[in-house]
């Protein structure tokens, strides 16, 4: 749990890789020993991979970061001893590639590189296998101490712009304590306890603030988070790998459920909780499944529909492992 000062506050994240317990401490305590006496340790990168699929992208794990201009940076890798395959960590600034653990002009395996920062972004972190073999490896990220810099302020935590982001947020000393918030990038919505959404609308950064009162209203502590915001890699939703066009009752109900479809590169676990089919393009109309799946009174419903009849799958909810919820495009078919 990541402590903030009197309140503590969790973020929840997107894409989680599974990990071993090998993977998780040992290589991690080893690429740490290995980044040297000199460097301050700032946080860690994990992966585990199975191995390419035939005809498939590499798989890959990405990690955004934000670094400090005029902080020199330590990059370093470690596989495990069953890794079939060299891991390879790259940073990137948008699409330049700015730093790597491979030589590719010498074909060197370096495990490490350090990079002088002469500018404040959130930068990129991609790791991936050579050649895409399997195995599981750890990196980590380090600061240098010959600059001056906040440590605080190196790494911020990342929300996801026009998606539902779950926090927690309470305070340690009065599990009561009245807490007011606000954000200066999208809203912040309570849902039930200590449980909160923050919903940002465009991707740059989000300054939350959080007031803390006593029982009479007046203040007792302030507190300001800062947070990178990212556009989130949406996935698309199909029946059967068809997102419009015609379609016949047969085929909706032998599909029996929605599927999601990443672009190519994007490997997160995404679920559908929830969907409504409707003749009418609106936003209240309609019978609603709350899984992938479609329910009887949508099945009995589809099977009344006359030829020529125009679809609407919509009010297509998706979260990932981690709860963050977001829509995705509504879908559109004539029946025939």
């Amino acid at each position: 749990m990541k402590q903030f000062s009197l309140l503590c506050l969790i973020v929840l994240w997107l894409c989680p890789l599974r990990i071993s317990a090998q993977c998780d401490n040992t290589l991690v305590e080893k690429a740490a020993l290995e980044s040297g006496s000199e460097a301050v340790y700032l946080r860690e990168f994990k992966v585990k991979f199975d191995g390419v699929e035939r005809g498939k992208a590499i798989p890959v794990a990405r990690y955004p970061i934000l670094l400090s201009r005029n902080n020199t940076y330590r990059f370093n890798v470690c596989n495990s001893i069953e890794s079939e395959g060299n891991i390879i960590l790259n940073l990137y600034l948008k699409d330049k590639l700015v730093g790597s653990t491979y030589d590719a002009q010498t074909s060197t395996d370096l495990q490490r590189f350090d990079f002088v920062c002469d500018k404040t972004a959130t930068y990129e972190v991609v790791m991936s296998f050579d050649q895409g073999q399997p195995g599981c490896a750890a990196g980590i990220l380090s600061l240098l101490p010959s600059r001056e810099s906040l440590i605080e302020d190196v790494e911020l935590d990342v929300l996801y712009a026009l998606a539902d982001n779950p926090i927690v947020i309470y305070d340690d000393e009065n599990e009561h304590a009245t807490i007011e918030l606000s954000i200066n990038n999208g809203e912040v919505i309570k849902v039930e306890g200590v449980n909160y959404i923050i919903r940002p609308q465009k991707a740059g950064t989000a300054l939350l603030s959080i007031r803390v009162l006593h029982k009479d209203g007046s203040l007792k502590d302030f507190k300001q988070k800062r947070f990178a915001v990212m556009e989130l890699n949406k996935p698309y939703a199909t029946v059967r790998g068809v997102k419009e066009g015609k379609i016949s009752k047969q085929e909706l109900v032998q599909g029996s459920r929605l599927e999601l479809w990443f672009s190519e590169g994007v490997k997160c676990s995404y679920r559908i909780v929830s969907f409504t089919l409707s003749d009418n393009d609106d936003l209240i109309s309609g019978i609603t499944s709350t899984s992938s799946r479609l329910s009887k009174s949508q099945r009995e419903w589809i099977d009344t529909l006359p030829v020529g009849t125009r679809l609407y799958v919509k009010n297509i909810r998706v979260k990932t492992a981690e709860h963050v919820a977001m829509d995705v495009p509504a879908l559109e078919f004539i029946i025939e």
